[in-house]
């Protein structure tokens, strides 16, 4: 009898355990693609306009709570890494040493290609300098030439200050390598924990150069002003036999036509199906590429009128 009873007993304790985590599955949220919370990170240089796109998209979808901080592409590569987060935006590739990473930890990382954008030059008002060549930019940047009275037209005989993110930055790391070859950078590298602040380094003095995603170029002030870059690699087409300088507009970023253009990519680990696929759903998507385009950026997966500027 003891036995039977006993039996009963576990019986019925089984039954209530079960019952118990059915009801408490039952009344737990599952998270969907328009429903549930994500925390991600945002690469500074591209913080506004990705930021913009979060806020649209957790309008649409009110079961929708995102977190996105800003931070460099170094460290969201990092949190990305060590799991701490599961998406991330950024305009630079892995490195070598985060593609080890991700091997030795077996971490698959996905990306999906949401938007182009271009690294805009720019100097202060009495600066008279209008374009520069990618040669020119890197004499300039490595301190081979560290006055820009060796640059024709600038108006100027002082030293040369570059303004610039720090060297976690995105835009650091693409001006290293992209301009400068990989060569260290001259001493007058004046580090800056913003665009905001690089835009105001170069307001405030006349020798200062610097270096700022096109996002930024709507926030402008009067006294500074972009350059047009040119480099003998683009050209219109392959009769060209003068190099032709370009600005970082949207059409010729779109045609491959401005030097230094770069591509801004979603990264993800584990996403799963939450919010997270659906904000890049989202992101790629009309409206996202709307976001894009107004903000300055190139989209990337939807086809979009763009105004065609005249040669210069």
């Amino acid at each position: 009898m003891k036995n039977v009873s006993l039996n009963n007993m576990l019986r019925r304790t089984l039954i209530l355990i079960t019952a118990a985590l059915l009801l408490s599955c039952s009344n737990e949220k599952r998270e969907t693609l328009t429903s549930g919370s994500l925390t991600m990170i945002t690469s500074e240089d591209l913080y506004p306009v990705i930021d913009t796109q979060v806020k649209a998209f957790q309008r649409m979808y009110e079961e929708v709570s995102i977190v996105n901080h800003s931070a460099s592409a170094r460290e969201a590569f990092v949190h990305l890494l060590n799991d701490s987060v599961k998406l991330i935006v950024t305009a630079r590739s892995m490195n070598a040493e985060e593609r080890t990473a991700a091997a030795k930890n077996g971490f698959e990382i996905d990306s999906t290609t949401i938007a182009f954008d271009g690294i805009a030059v720019i100097v202060n008002e009495k600066n008279t300098l209008t374009r520069l060549s990618t040669a020119e930019l890197a004499l300039l940047l490595t301190g081979t030439e560290p006055r820009w009275s060796s640059v024709k037209g600038s108006g100027l005989s002082s030293a040369v200050i570059v303004a610039l993110g720090e060297p976690n930055s995105a835009v650091h790391e693409f001006v290293k390598q992209n301009i400068a070859g990989g060569q260290p950078l001259m001493p007058n590298v004046m580090p800056c924990a913003s665009s905001t602040e690089v835009i105001s380094i170069v307001s405030e003095r006349p020798n200062a150069v610097g270096f700022v995603s096109m996002a930024f170029l709507d926030s402008l002030p009067k006294n500074v002003h972009t350059l047009e870059i040119g480099d003998p690699r683009f050209r219109r087409d392959t009769t060209s036999t003068e190099m032709e300088y370009f600005l970082p507009h949207q059409a010729y970023v779109y045609q491959k036509l401005y030097p230094l253009s770069r591509t801004v990519n979603i990264y993800t680990h584990n996403v799963g199906k939450g919010p997270g696929m659906g904000f890049i759903s989202f992101a790629a998507s009309g409206d996202g590429q709307k976001i894009i385009v107004s903000n300055g950026l190139v989209p990337a997966t939807m086809p979009v009128r763009l105004v065609q500027l005249q040669t210069p």
